[in-house]
């Protein structure tokens, strides 16, 4: 989807291609893998299907909105521009649009993927656990 939005969006809306495609790609990598994480940890962590998709949406819908994504950082309060730098959206954000890779935006978006591995590393073992009684 990402490649065909790529594609796309210089024809539909008129849109920059990124200056350096290769750091923007492996930024998308990184910010997919991010994603996935914790969609794994929702997805271990609930049973119910229903409950994971109503947490999902809990969970990544203020992660797009306060990202920068949808509309700028500057126009939000202070308040609200903090509590977006929580979520990896607002990080992956910048790491794509910066054209380079960045320690100030690679870094937490390292940590939260090795918190979201080390989570589901927990959540696995305990049901490892649960089924071996």
């Amino acid at each position: 989807m990402s490649i065909i939005l790529y594609i796309a969006a210089p024809l539909a809306f008129d849109a920059k291609i990124p200056g350096n495609p290769g750091v923007y790609f492996v930024s998308l990598s990184i910010f997919i893998a991010v994603s996935l994480g914790i969609a794994s940890i929702i997805g271990l962590a609930l049973k119910d299907q229903a409950k994971t998709s109503m947490f999902s949406i809990i969970v990544f819908l203020p992660s797009i909105m306060l990202s920068g994504i949808m509309f700028p950082v500057e126009m939000r309060p202070q308040m609200l521009e903090t509590t977006g730098k929580a979520f990896p959206a607002s990080w992956g954000y910048r790491l794509m649009t910066g054209g380079t890779l960045g320690l100030e935006n690679l870094l937490p978006m390292l940590v939260i993927f090795v918190l979201a591995v080390c989570a589901c590393a927990i959540l696995l073992s305990g049901k490892m656990i649960w089924r071996n009684k």
